[in-house]
């Protein structure tokens, strides 16, 4: 299965002096690897670098690399490594993987080790490429197991160790999660789909693969995670990650719409910060990679900030331009484009911008019956007395007394509260916000 969360790999950082094409750089990402590029173009205040050892170019401000004190060179020949732990030439030979900027993770073998760089051949491709330490993981020989899913007719691969931890089965794994409200009809059905293309065999050694985490909760966020799209090396990196800690831990970073959540890094940031939310919710392991993250949940008022850049990028992908927050001079972008890319993809449904020509109770039946089928219903509201308009995204429902209520996250505080049904009708987010009367003017529901 391919990963298909691709913008985890942000570029953060980095102070730099002046820039010109054929300049050598250097620039550190979310996953706090290290890359290097060459400078392309230069315009303004910005450089389109290509990426060492990728068919990749990225337009980025010039404050997020900084320019290496070495001999230009453009021919991934190994000279002008730039600074890295001292090399051993005990790793020729060794199996690395590495993670590539479109969100893919490769394994190759090193070959050659030239001055800090290690050549790296790439596993099924005619390709090799020169790299620092900081762009790859050595995969060791203690490492647990790595599974290779049937593809088609291929056999698989293994190699297997005992499962850490109680031993259970695919079926009670996501039945313990499916009793926490952790998981949809919509994966279910996706996990049963899976399971029939593979064979007993394939069967057992998935088995064997999960049970390497060590409580239910981290048995389930793996199989989540595997279900809205991750690799397996991915996945054991996430496993590592997860037996480390215990499982209220686990649980609090693995679930991203806890009480304080992803909050909007600039003005008109709300759609794809939204997006983000969503994401969070299908990938456990995409929730505790950005909880990792120092003040996700905060206004942190720096472009550098790795939240920031993740939204700024996905904001001008689609069209929009990012302001500070108070700042209106920026430009608002839709979201059906960002939902579809990275949201419907992982569910297998495509979502639409419904505008609201009917009474709320009627939309508000149909955002119930989208919630039941395991699908968060993005809304679009108005603030009454402006032009201004905010997404918000509606997680799950309860019925409570004598009526109905909506656990609604708001971007702009990154909080998640309930919402009964009649403040709705009444235009009034409250306890969620109480500063501003509102009317629901889209939803989004989906088309199979």
């Amino acid at each position: 299965m391919k990963t298909i969360i691709v913008f985890l790999l942000i570029l953060i950082g980095g102070a730099t002096s002046a820039q010109q094409p054929g300049a050598k750089v250097t620039f550190r990402a979310v996953d706090g690897k290290t890359y290097t590029g060459i400078i392309k173009e230069v315009e303004n205040s910005r450089s389109k670098v290509k990426y060492d050892g990728f068919q990749f170019e990225s337009w980025m401000d010039n404050n997020r690399f900084t320019l290496l004190n070495s001999k230009e060179d453009d021919d991934d020949d190994g000279e002008d490594a730039g600074e890295d732990e001292a090399p051993t030439e005990k790793l020729i030979g060794s199996k690395v993987s590495i993670k590539g900027t479109n969100g893919k993770t490769y394994t190759g073998v090193v070959n050659e080790i030239k001055g800090a760089k290690y050549r790296i051949k790439y596993d099924g491709y005619k390709f090799e490429t020169w790299l620092l330490k900081q762009q790859f993981n050595v995969i060791t020989a203690t490492q647990a197991t790595t599974y290779t899913p049937a593809v088609q007719h291929q056999q698989p691969k293994y190699t297997t160790t005992n499962p850490v931890g109680g031993s259970q089965d695919i079926n009670s794994i996501f039945s313990f999660g499916k009793t926490q409200g952790w998981a949809s009809i919509i994966q279910e059905n996706k996990l049963n789909s899976y399971l029939a293309s593979l064979s007993p065999h394939d069967k057992t050694k998935l088995v064997q693969f999960i049970n390497q985490a060590k409580t239910s909760s981290a048995k389930f966020f793996v199989l989540k995670s595997l279900l809205a799209g991750d690799d397996f090396t991915i996945l054991q990196k996430f496993i590592n990650q997860l037996n480390q800690y215990p499982e209220a831990y686990q649980q609090e970073k693995c679930l991203v719409t806890t009480k304080k959540s992803i909050i909007q890094q600039w003005q008109l940031s709300c759609s794809v910060t939204m997006v983000q939310t969503f994401l969070g919710n299908l990938s456990p392991r995409y929730a505790w990679e950005v909880k990792q993250i120092a003040n996700f949940d905060a206004i942190a008022n720096d472009p550098n900030h790795p939240m920031a850049q993740q939204q700024k990028t996905l904001m001008e992908k689609y069209g929009g331009v990012a302001t500070p927050r108070g700042d209106y001079t920026g430009k608002a972008i839709g979201v059906n484009d960002a939902l579809n890319e990275y949201v419907g993809k992982i569910l297998g449904v495509t979502f639409y911008a419904q505008e609201v020509t009917e009474p709320l109770s009627n939309v508000l039946s149909k955002v119930r019956s989208q919630l039941d089928r395991g699908i968060d219903v993005p809304l679009l509201v108005g603030f009454q007395g402006t032009e201004g308009r905010h997404f918000l995204l509606t997680l799950k429902y309860k019925h409570s007394g004598n009526e109905f209520q909506y656990l609604i996250y708001d971007p702009w505080d990154g909080v998640c509260e309930y919402v009964s049904q009649s403040n709705l009708e009444a235009g009034s987010m409250a306890p969620l916000n109480n500063s501003w009367k509102i009317t629901v003017d889209y939803y989004y529901p989906t088309n199979e």
